[in-house]
């Protein structure tokens, strides 16, 4: 394949195209594993609950929200613990209201039988 700056997209064949968009496609980042947990203050829990600072103050206050105390008075919040705080407020779908429901009347048939 012989490509310079003078020829025209129209003259390239798939093939061609293809290659060049692998030789030029970026490398993806490399994902943090699901080991990976990463702590800090505020800003941390600012940044994946999306909430105003004034919010996590309250929320930490009334002991709604998991943080970490420090031992000079300082808080820290896990990136972990928010997330599985955020998941536990997740609502079911229809769906799987049904589908619970429709599970729990057959074990308790399964049971009576």
């Amino acid at each position: 394949m012989n490509i310079n700056e003078n020829m025209r997209l129209i003259d390239l064949k798939v093939s061609d195209l293809l290659t060049i968009l692998k030789e030029t496609a970026p490398t993806p980042p490399a994902s943090p594993t699901s080991d990976d947990d990463e702590i800090g203050g505020y800003e941390i829990a600012e940044k994946i609950t999306g909430y105003a600072r004034q919010t996590l103050y309250q929320l930490k206050s009334a002991g709604e929200i998991p943080y970490i105390a420090l031992p000079n008075g300082g808080v820290r919040f896990s990136k972990k613990a928010i997330v599985n705080w955020l998941m536990s407020h997740k609502k079911l779908t229809n769906e799987e209201i049904v589908d619970r429901a429709e599970n729990f009347v057959f074990k308790r048939r399964a049971r009576r039988k």
